[in-house]
């Protein structure tokens, strides 16, 4: 059972990932009172992810101790313990049950999620197996959580998925993830949890968030502005959908289709605005004689 004290103190952001958890984590550091961390233990909580993602018979005791001694430590000092992680994302039932906690799952565009994990190198080896039908044995990465937190289909679905381009099988994750978020939210009070669009996330959302969550902001409109202009957590040459073929624009539309309805994004790709060119950068002569022109200017 959890202590009395932490019932009510405890906030959760959670999503696909990429898609602004990083962001809602740095604002919230800002507030005082509040114990704001990002992707806290990705061990113990990828671990927990892998295990219900797959429906494995795995005691919930050990993952929600620790969570909880981490939350006794954030509350030793602040009134509130909040932390951003989408390893947390399949485990909202658990949480819920143990803190009596609060959620907030962001969202972003599918295709902006799909583009930024095709620059992380999601799904970018074959999956090695022997019975579609199994949870994933382990493949190798450059860690044990990537490889936990990198959920795939099982059985028939799994088979068409494994045939797909990574485009294909990234837009499965997006949809997926969400699905599994919203059919826990079914089973908690809905006092307890909002769906927030990153795209339609601005500072007067924020003080309505905080007041969702239970503690008063003391983070102004420009200091908001200032982290979300830093933009925490981005890519760069992350590619767009211009660099999509036809196959991978199909599959992604098929894919991302129930959720996109759902949360109100389009996905019919070629409904989605182009990406704005950006200019290429000088070439090096072109820059050397830039200096050059400017040292000469100096020395007249």
């Amino acid at each position: 059972m959890c202590c009395g004290n932490i019932k009510g103190r405890v906030g959760f952001a959670i999503g696909t990932g990429r898609c602004g958890t990083k962001f809602l984590s740095s604002v919230i550091a800002r507030e005082p009172d509040v114990s704001s961390v990002h992707e806290r233990n990705p061990h113990n909580e990828a671990f927990h992810r892998y295990c219900r993602w797959y429906r494995l018979p795995v005691d919930d005791d050990g993952f929600l101790y620790t969570k909880e001694l981490e939350i006794q430590q954030d509350l030793k000092d602040h009134n509130f313990s909040f932390e951003a992680s989408s390893h947390l994302s399949l485990s909202v039932r658990e949480l819920y049950s143990r803190f009596e906690a609060k959620f907030i799952l962001l969202v972003r565009s599918p295709e902006r999620v799909v583009n930024s994990y095709l620059r992380k190198g999601w799904y970018n080896k074959p999956i090695i197996y022997a019975n579609s039908k199994l949870a994933l044995g382990y493949q190798q990465s450059k860690g044990i959580h990537h490889f936990l937190g990198r959920i795939v289909p099982t059985g028939e679905k799994f088979l068409q998925w494994n045939e797909m381009s990574r485009v294909g099988k990234l837009a499965w994750y997006w949809n997926a993830s969400n699905a599994a978020v919203l059919e826990q939210f079914k089973d908690i009070p809905e006092t307890h949890w909002r769906v927030e669009k990153i795209e339609e996330f601005s500072y007067d959302r924020y003080l309505e968030l905080v007041h969702f969550f239970g503690f008063q902001s003391e983070t102004s409109q420009q200091v908001f502005d200032e982290i979300r202009l830093s933009r925490p957590n981005a890519l760069t040459n992350v590619p767009t959908i211009a660099s999509w073929d036809s196959s991978e624009v199909a599959e992604f539309e098929t894919e991302v289709a129930p959720m996109a309805k759902k949360l109100c994004y389009e996905y019919r790709v070629d409904r989605l605005p182009l990406p704005e060119l950006v200019s290429p950068s000088p070439e090096p002569q072109s820059i050397k004689r830039r200096i050059m022109k400017i040292f000469r200017h100096l020395k007249s």
